[in-house]
């Protein structure tokens, strides 16, 4: 072996050394901190624990939004959250299901396109959402993840000279089911991706030998459309809007809530693919050395040019997407062209999506991206001075070292409050001591409501009634009101 040999042997065991450092502390961090990001304790965890029981109806009432998007969203995320949080006992658990889209997706990606599973965990960590959700109680991370399966499956099918296997099938309508019913948003993309595997489908069944199985398999994916619009068909069937809580009255349907719009106020009037590209470049984020940079839901004031903009980290989507066109224009493999040709379509139909520039709705952009990368160079037969493995991870380990100094490590180590110590700091002792047995008291101190429960102040009972407004409250006792 040759010096140069020696020396590369080393960095590939470095970067799988730091993959896997990296994926241990995301887990420790998702074990130990408490998410403090907004919606975990506005609704996530909220409708995770009614869901399984923890905290019913009976002992915290929802205030009207929040009951009605509890009777409208898709809840698959926090039904995954709600039985971990139950089986474990523990409230932190909950933000396992956003961690575990990680390494789920890594041994994907292991075992479809050969990626090494530590490279594929350095690469998505290096991308800031991903880093930021991976230890935290929101559900964009696992849906994204799922609909970056069915993207990856759509891939293959059409670069395989052989029949669609019923098992890419039925991988793909699981993944549909998990994405539709845990982000809506994510549905355009489900619906795209399904339509050109069943394309794919019907054409292998003019085939005499493989047209049985194929006509099967059309059929299997027929039937599996009411699991994959679960949310959508059970709340037209008892709302008689598919989009429920939001009202779309151009079509006549009702609903509580309006259509969500937002963007910074030098993009309000420009179209939906330039914000999704002025967001890729993260234009208006605040600095480096600011560990507010890179949050999970990228907030800044709603004056800010950055407003909810970015999370990808500029530097690293354009160097990926040079390796990938560096790649594409050399690679003329029918897999080569076809990924090429999904990515434009895919991009094409993420950047003309609701609220596309806020990032963390669409990370499956991102993780479509490191994945092809990586899939690619994983191939044999690159041609000449092609962008290998070890020059992706190289990439990928600075992007993450920036991301964890930007930070400060907030998101790979457990530095956080776990449950109990948030618990300490935001409810008062006092207050709940002067709570009677059995009495329902109003609570207005959102997003830690639920912290106010009796579930998290053994041996009490007593019922609380969320509300957004004082008169909400009606006859009930507010607690901290004199």
């Amino acid at each position: 072996m040759t010096r140069l040999q020696r020396l590369g042997s080393h960095v590939d065991r470095a970067l799988r050394g730091l993959g896997w450092l990296a994926l241990a502390g995301s887990l420790a961090t998702a074990l130990h901190d408490a998410s403090l990001a907004w919606d975990s304790w506005y609704y996530h965890l909220p409708f995770a624990a009614r869901l399984v029981g923890l905290v019913p109806a009976s002992k915290f009432g929802f205030h009207a939004a929040n009951e009605a998007r509890y009777a409208g969203f898709a809840l698959l995320g926090e039904l995954l959250q709600g039985v971990l949080w139950r089986v474990s006992g523990r409230a932190e658990s909950a933000n396992l299901v956003a961690f575990a889209s990680v390494p789920l997706f890594a041994w994907f990606l292991q075992r479809r396109w050969s990626v090494p599973f530590a490279l594929t965990v350095l690469a998505l960590l290096a991308v800031p959402l991903v880093q930021t959700h991976a230890p935290s109680a929101y559900v964009d991370l696992p849906g994204n993840a799922a609909v970056s399966v069915l993207v990856v499956l759509v891939i293959d099918v059409y670069a395989a000279d052989l029949p669609v296997r019923t098992v890419d099938i039925a991988l793909a309508l699981f993944a549909s089911a998990i994405a539709a019913n845990i982000k809506p948003l994510l549905q355009p993309i489900v619906g795209l991706g399904l339509a050109a595997l069943l394309v794919r489908v019907l054409i292998g069944a003019r085939d005499a030998t493989s047209g049985p199985r194929a006509r099967r398999q059309a059929i299997a994916m027929v039937l599996a459309v009411p699991l994959i619009l679960f949310t959508p068909l059970k709340n037209a069937l008892l709302h008689h809007n598919p989009f429920y809580p939001i009202g779309v009255h151009a079509l006549g349907l009702a609903g509580p809530e309006e259509p969500y719009t937002s963007s910074p106020e030098w993009l309000a009037n420009t179209a939906r693919p330039l914000r999704f590209a002025c967001s890729l470049l993260e234009l208006g984020a605040r600095p480096f050395e600011d560990p507010h940079r890179w949050t999970v839901d990228q907030w800044m004031p709603a004056d800010a040019r950055g407003y909810r903009m970015g999370g990808f980290f500029g530097a690293y989507v354009v160097l990926s997407l040079a390796a990938l066109g560096y790649r594409l224009a050399r690679d003329r493999s029918r897999f080569a062209r076809v990924a090429g040709l999904v990515f434009v379509v895919f991009t094409a139909l993420v950047a003309c999506l609701p609220q596309s520039h806020e990032l963390r709705y669409y990370l499956a952009w991102m993780i479509v991206l490191v994945s092809l990368n990586l899939g690619l160079a994983s191939r044999g037969g690159a041609p000449p001075f092609a962008i290998g493995p070890r020059s992706l991870g190289t990439l990928a380990a600075l992007a993450f070292l920036v991301v964890v100094a930007s930070t400060r490590g907030a998101y790979i180590y457990p530095g956080g409050v776990t449950v109990a110590e948030l618990v300490a700091a935001r409810v008062d002792a006092a207050t709940v001591d002067g709570i009677r047995d059995g009495e329902r008291v109003c609570i207005r101190k959102e997003p830690f409501n639920l912290l106010w429960t009796d579930l998290f102040h053994p041996p009490r009972r007593y019922a609380l009634q969320e509300a957004e407004q004082p008169e909400e409250c009606q006859s009930l006792r507010e607690l901290g009101v004199p």
